[in-house]
């Protein structure tokens, strides 16, 4: 019997020990903004996440939108690519919600590329990058930023990342977004996805 707990004490403490390194990695990159001030960008690849049932940007996306707003004022050259699918829960898709979103905040349809075929993050990346063209800049949540930054490597791609700064109204949700993203890590890791 105390074998038994042993090897189990010993797979909770390996779980443990690769959640705080995955944490680590996903903390090294959160608050990375040096594309902030640049004035040289050509692409900026906004990733897609969740859309209310109004067909509104939830907040979250909404962050991310107004980080590239922030980016496309001081690159006024660079292209806007918003990418992500129609969600099952979610009205229209990801990409359609954006691009409206940018619009009626002043940037120019021909600015924007639709990518409406991305499910998850390597596929946002992967359906993208043929419309990347000289600096890139991938702009995502802070929880986020490691794990699209680490994909994009996996598919080829020179990018930099922008990380959105997460506010929330209720902290019980950075337990959820960090517990999704270590998970989501390991399973990059792992197959090369996700």
């Amino acid at each position: 019997m105390k074998k038994f707990f042993k090897i189990i004490g010993a797979f909770v403490g390996l779980i443990l020990l690769i959640s705080v390194i995955c944490l680590a990695l996903i903390l090294s990159k959160s608050t990375d903004r040096t594309a902030e001030n640049s004035t040289d960008i050509k692409t900026i690849l906004v990733l897609g996440s969740r859309i209310n049932q109004n067909k509104k940007p939830a907040k979250i996306t909404q962050e991310r939108l107004d980080a590239a707003l922030l980016l496309a004022k001081n690159n006024p050259q660079a292209k806007i690519i918003v990418s992500g699918a129609k969600g099952a829960d979610e009205p229209v898709s990801e990409a359609f919600s954006m691009k409206n979103y940018l619009i009626t905040h002043h940037i120019s349809a021909d600015r924007i590329i639709s990518e409406d075929k991305a499910g998850d993050t390597a596929e946002n990346i992967a359906y993208s990058k043929k419309y990347f063209d000289g600096k890139t800049v991938i702009v995502t949540s802070d929880f986020h930023l490691y794990r699209a930054l680490y994909l994009a490597k996996q598919e080829g791609v020179k990018v930099e990342g922008f990380a959105t700064k997460t506010k929330v109204n209720n902290l019980l949700y950075y337990p959820n977004y960090y517990g999704h993203e270590i998970l989501g890590l390991i399973y990059a890791f792992v197959f090369g996805k996700g």
